[in-house]
Formats: structure tokens, C-alpha cells, sequence
């Protein structure tokens, strides 16, 4: 993918008369990772071999500029950078609407054609990719009567500077950098130096740059030097002791202030607009004028004062040139990425409730199948625990802010799938703004409970919430009449199993210390039973419990044993023969909570209702099925004399669920089913 860097008119690429973007541009061609695929077009000649000249015009110059270089666009795939000139973005959308955009912002957006009105920045805001501001100060003034809350696609990234190893040797240099006039506070800078220069002749004091209008008498003391390279600038910082940046208006961000710490000299400047930003170790004068610049030299002219400052600005510095570089090839590489979606590893951002507040005890829950099966398709996951989020956000305002954390996770991750568990805290806007960012991303969600008519009701804030903004549902329940209407957006997936997380194989066992073992699940995010609650399966329980006499027996349930989590659960797990598995509600077609898939995939015989309609995915050899209590109780006796038969049957049970309903089957399922990958692996429950 090309990237196309378009300069403002009239910017000189060459090395002596390199603006403030030229300087930036030019740096990120030297760093940048996407150096060879990046073409800057501009006016004049460089020495750059990807360097474009566009034509100049003597009427309408600035559209006609812009015109030319649109002309010159024939890439559909391109990402086009714009430097300071909201107006060019504003055409070039219009006519080159299939590209990429990034817009630079040097100045303060106010005052620049096509971001004074709030609309223009709206519309900034909703068509570019990511608008990229130079200070916070810059970005305040873009977001005036605009919430940046309500946004996502803007980052500030300060320009940055290389750093010296170590300080070098100074000399009793003050210098200026910049134009020769009174906005930049060049008359304050003459005035205060000549001051100094009265108790300090040893002192030199130098200036570099011009002014074609200028005003400012030209002062004896001050060694002029006219317009030189930016290279040269550098060499003056670094011998200079002390330079000067005294702007007297709201200077935009200031370069002067971070090339000064970066290269050990200490930087006098005024705290208008972004200085206070770049000059963060230096020395700040509010309310600027002579005397105070004058102080502020005669303090740095002693030693120990100077040495202070020097240190803590050149040990503190924070905008290393590789670094912001850095920061703009992962904003490209996130556009880039999208775009070039072929044989590519697939990004999922998983937003669930993870239980980390459990301390591992959950450490087998779906959400973590999930995630494993996805790893071994070779997808990479970005997990977000929705629920840890919102414990630890004590703000009155914890929604807004999750809402905001999960765009942010999505600029900068760039998945290509989002999964949903069981939350219901992502607002509408959410989903609209992920869609205008890509709308090539897929979100789904996982739901793991039952969808019976006595549950649907008080789970229909769940499973139903923003479903026009959701591609997929999976649920462990066949779909229903109810949600068929749903446009086939729902569909079955299995409880699934994972051989890292479900290791046992009790079907090799040549003893059991229990028969058979049940468990109840209700609860396991407390780590206990919810108080007062029952249902149909502790009756069942209770008459079973009374019928087999002969079986030794591990109910976890509310009138037998308490709860087991972690790995206690799978100690008990590992002493039991056989299993029974009993799920909540009344519509039963495929539903089973996800206790089954430790069950088989353990190696346990597991007893499975017929209602259940599992028999369509599990023969006689492979589980063992009743229709009712009485039944059962003739089959557990049976199982129990005949340990062969039921080690044998326990054995099929397990290799058909670990090779048809483990994690990276069902995984690769979902991405079939949601068009993310292509593949001829038959599903056996895809067409039931």
C-alpha cells in the first residue's frame, strides 16, 4: 500500500528551507519502516528520489495544486497524509473517496480554511482514518464546542528530536531560532540579550533565520545568520548553552524547546500555547517580556543553576524521533492491515467476563476455550474483561468510559472479528462508530445459557441487546421458532472442550472411589450456591438419590455438597465412573450447559436425557441415554457391574466430543459461518 505524504503549498522540501512539516516529513522518511513506500509531493526539487514536483499555477494556486496532485492519484489502496490543510482534505474526499486518509494538524484548527466550523471538523473527524495533532494544545482548540468523548480516531504525537549519548562540551552561546519578527519575540530576545551582554561580554549572542517583512531593527550584538539548513540549526543547539524561544503568540507547539533537550542545552521560552507542553524541563516565563528573559539569562549564567536545568531536561527527555516514528508506522500499519486482509493472521478482540476476580478457580470456563481455540487456529486474541473493567472504574460515569476504552482497543488493535459473552454494557453509538471506523469488522456473540421461554425473558437484555448491529449469535441451544424470525442470525455451536484445560481420562482408570457424579452450576461467579434457589433437578436428585443405594455417589447440588471450583473440581472429577448431566428448562433441542464438555471431555460414561435430542450427534456406543428416572436407575446399575462395557463407551464418548466439539473446531466453525476463512471441514452439527 503506497503512502502519499501531500505538503502545504508553497513548503520547500530542500534542505535549506525546510519548514516545520518538511522537518517532521523528513524525519519519518529516515525512521520509518514504510520509508520505501512512502512518495512526498510538493513544489520545488529535493534530493529525496521519491520526491514528486507538482506544478505551480498563478490563479487559484492552492486548487490547483491540490488538483494536480488528486491527477496524479491513481491508487484506490492508498493511504494519503495531509499536512495542515484541512481544505485539501476536504476536496480530495470527494474526489478520491475510495483512499485512506490520516490529517496532520501543525496550527491551531481555527484558524485554518476547512476547520474553523464545527461542522468541517465533524466531518474531519467522521472520514479520516485518524486525525493526528502536533500538542494538546492544538487538539483543545480542534475539539472547541465538540466533546472528544464522542470520538476516537484522534491521537497526539508530539514531533520529536534524536538524542545525543551523552551532554557535549558547551560554549557561552545564546541563540535564537526562527522568523526575525515580533510574534515570535525576536525584538524582546535583541533588547533582554543586549541587557545581558553588559555583565557578561564573554557571551555570544546568535540568530538563524529571516523575515521578508521584517520590522526589527537590526541590533550590533546579535551575529545574524540568515536562513540556514536545519542541520545547521542542530549543530548551533548543540553548542549553544542556552537558546531562546520567546513567542509572544499562542506558538502551536514549538520545536526549538525539544531540539534544545535533546542536545543538552537549556531552553528559555514563553508559556503560550504548546510550549509549556514541549518545553517541560526547560525555563517557562508567563507573561513574557525583557526584564523577565533578562533574569532568567543571568540566572542560567551561574553554573550550578545552568547544570540543574540541563540535567533535568537532557535525562528527562521524551520525544526520541524513533519513538514518534514509532507511533505513526502502527497507525499506518493498522490501515495498512486492514486493507491487505489475504493470508493474514486473524485479530479477534474477545470483550467477556473472564473471572478475573476468581484467582484461577474458573480457570476452565468457555470464555478461556474460546480464547484457546482461537490460538490454535492461529489467530491472535486480545482478551478485554468487561466485568474487571467496570469493578475497578469507581467514576459515577463507568459506562461512558468502558464504551470509550473499547473504541479505543479497537483503533489500536484493528481486529477483523469482535466476540461479545454474556455483557450487555456496549451502547449503540459503540457499534456505530466500530462500523464507521471498518466496516469490514465482524462482531458476534457467544451465549452459553438456556434460551428457554421461563429464562429468555430475563436474559433478553443479553442476547438481544443491539442485535441489528450483530453479525452472528451462537448459542448452545438449537434456535428456536422465536429466533428463526431473526433472519438466521442465530446459530448452535457445541459446548466446546480443550485437551490443555481437560486432561483426565477416566475410562483408564481400574478404580473409582465414587460411581457417579453430578454437579450444579448456579453460582460459580460467587464461588457459592445463590441462597433460597432450586429447581427442577434438585427434586430429580432427591428421588434418584433414594433409588440407587447401591452407587456411591458425589452430588454437588443444594441439599448435598457444597460447590467445587479450580482444581478441586477436577480431583473429584478424576474419582468418578460415570456422570449424569442434567440441564435447567423446558426447551432441551442441543442444550446442555457447559458442565458437559468436562464430562466427556474427561473421559467420564456420561447419561444424557433423550429430550436433549443429543442422540443425533452421539451413538449408543458413544453415551448412554434415558427417558426417565426409572430407566436411568436400570442403566447406572448396569454401568456400575459392567466397568468394561462402560470404560469402552466412556472411551468412544470422549474421542468423538475431543474430535468434533473441541475448541479449535468449533473456533474454525464460527469463522466459516461469518466468512472470515474458507474451509471444506465438515461440521456434524452444521446441517442438523
Amino acid at each position: 500500500m503506497n503512502i502519499n505524504i501531500l505538503l502545504p503549498y508553497k513548503e520547500q522540501f530542500d534542505s535549506l528551507n525546510s519548514g516545520a512539516v518538511s522537518i517532521l516529513v523528513k524525519d519519518q522518511i529516515k525512521y520509518s519502516k514504510y520509508r520505501d513506500n512512502i512518495k512526498v509531493f510538493g513544489i520545488g526539487h529535493s534530493k529525496f528520489k521519491n520526491f514528486i514536483s507538482l506544478p505551480k499555477s498563478k490563479y487559484l494556486r492552492n486548487f490547483s495544486y491540490v488538483r494536480n496532485f488528486a491527477n496524479l492519484i491513481n491508487d484506490k489502496q492508498s493511504l494519503i497524509e495531509i499536512h495542515n490543510r484541512p481544505q485539501y482534505f476536504h476536496y480530495l474526499h470527494k474526489k478520491l473517496k475510495d483512499n485512506k486518509y490520516v490529517l496532520y494538524f501543525h496550527n491551531n484548527p481555527l484558524e485554518l480554511n476547512g476547520s474553523k466550523s464545527i461542522d468541517e471538523r465533524k466531518y474531519i473527524l467522521k472520514n479520516n482514518k485518524i486525525v493526528i495533532f502536533l500538542s494538546e494544545w492544538i487538539k483543545n482548540k480542534f475539539f472547541t464546542d465538540i466533546d472528544p468523548n464522542n470520538y476516537f480516531n484522534f491521537k497526539v504525537i508530539y514531533p520529536g528530536s534524536s538524542k545525543l549519548k551523552k551532554l557535549p562540551n558547551k560554549k557561552n552561546i545564546i541563540f535564537f531560532s526562527g522568523k526575525l519578527n515580533s510574534a515570535k519575540g525576536y525584538d524582546l530576545f535583541c533588547e533582554a540579550t543586549k541587557i545581558f551582554l553588559k555583565k557578561n561580554p564573554n557571551w555570544k549572542i546568535i540568530a538563524a533565520g529571516s523575515e521578508s517583512r521584517r520590522k526589527i531593527s537590526v541590533y550590533k550584538h546579535v551575529h545574524e545568520l540568515g536562513q540556514i539548513k536545519h542541520s545547521e540549526v542542530l549543530n548551533y543547539i548543540k553548542k549553544s548553552k542556552i537558546t531562546v524561544a520567546p513567542s509572544m503568540w499562542e506558538e502551536p507547539l514549538g520545536r526549538l524547546p525539544i531540539e534544545s533537550a535533546s542536545m543538552g542545552s537549556v531552553c528559555v521560552s514563553s508559556s503560550y500555547g504548546g510550549l509549556m507542553e514541549s518545553n517541560k524541563y526547560g525555563f517557562i516565563i508567563k507573561n513574557i517580556n525583557i526584564n523577565k528573559i533578562y533574569k532568567a539569562l543571568i540566572k542560567l549564567s551561574n553554573h550550578k543553576i545552568y547544570q540543574k536545568y540541563q540535567k533535568k531536561a537532557f535525562n528527562n527527555f521524551s520525544f526520541l524521533n524513533s519513538d514518534k516514528i514509532h507511533e505513526i508506522d502502527l497507525i499506518r500499519s493498522s490501515i495498512i492491515e486492514q486493507n491487505n486482509s489475504l493470508n493474514k493472521t486473524l485479530k479477534i478482540l474477545h470483550i467477556s467476563n473472564f473471572n478475573d476476580n476468581a484467582n484461577g478457580r474458573l480457570f476452565y470456563s468457555t470464555q478461556r476455550k474460546i480464547n484457546n481455540g482461537f490460538i490454535k487456529i492461529k489467530c491472535d486474541i486480545l482478551p478485554f474483561d468487561e466485568k474487571l473493567f467496570l469493578r475497578n472504574n469507581l467514576s459515577f460515569f463507568k459506562k461512558k468510559e468502558l464504551n470509550k476504552k473499547i473504541l479505543q482497543l479497537v483503533f489500536n488493535y484493528s481486529p477483523d472479528l469482535i466476540i461479545l459473552g454474556h455483557i450487555d454494557t456496549i451502547e449503540e453509538s459503540t457499534f456505530i462508530e466500530i462500523k464507521k471506523y471498518n466496516s469490514k469488522i465482524k462482531i458476534i456473540r457467544i451465549y452459553i445459557d438456556s434460551i428457554s421461554k421461563e429464562f429468555i425473558t430475563q436474559n433478553n437484555k443479553i442476547l438481544f441487546n443491539n442485535i441489528n448491529h450483530i453479525d452472528q449469535v451462537f448459542i448452545t441451544s438449537k434456535p428456536n421458532k422465536f429466533l428463526c424470525k431473526y433472519n438466521n442470525k442465530f446459530s448452535f455451536i457445541p459446548n466446546m472442550t480443550d485437551k490443555n484445560i481437560d486432561t483426565l481420562k477416566n475410562f483408564d482408570n481400574k478404580s473409582y472411589e465414587y460411581d457417579l457424579f453430578f454437579a450444579l452450576s448456579h453460582g460459580q461467579n460467587r464461588g457459592k450456591f445463590k441462597i433460597g434457589v432450586t429447581d427442577e433437578r434438585d427434586f430429580f436428585l432427591k428421588k434418584l438419590y433414594n433409588k440407587t443405594s447401591f452407587l456411591k455417589k458425589y452430588f454437588i447440588s443444594t441439599d448435598y455438597n457444597t460447590p467445587l471450583w479450580g482444581n478441586n473440581y477436577y480431583n473429584i472429577l478424576s474419582k468418578c465412573q460415570m456422570a449424569l448431566n442434567l440441564s435447567r428448562g423446558s426447551y432441551q433441542d442441543f442444550y446442555s450447559s457447559d458442565r458437559i464438555a468436562s464430562l466427556f471431555g474427561n473421559g467420564l460414561l456420561v447419561f444424557l436425557e433423550k429430550k436433549t435430542k443429543f442422540d443425533k450427534f452421539f451413538l449408543k456406543n458413544e453415551a448412554v441415554f434415558f427417558k426417565n428416572i426409572d430407566e436411568l436407575v436400570t442403566k447406572l446399575k448396569y454401568f456400575k457391574n459392567n466397568k468394561a462395557k462402560s470404560s469402552l463407551i466412556a472411551k468412544n464418548g470422549y474421542n468423538k466430543y475431543h474430535k468434533y466439539f473441541s475448541s479449535d473446531v468449533v473456533c474454525s466453525y464460527i469463522l466459516k459461518k461469518i466468512n472470515l476463512i474458507k474451509t471444506k471441514r465438515k461440521f456434524i452439527w452444521e446441517n442438523i
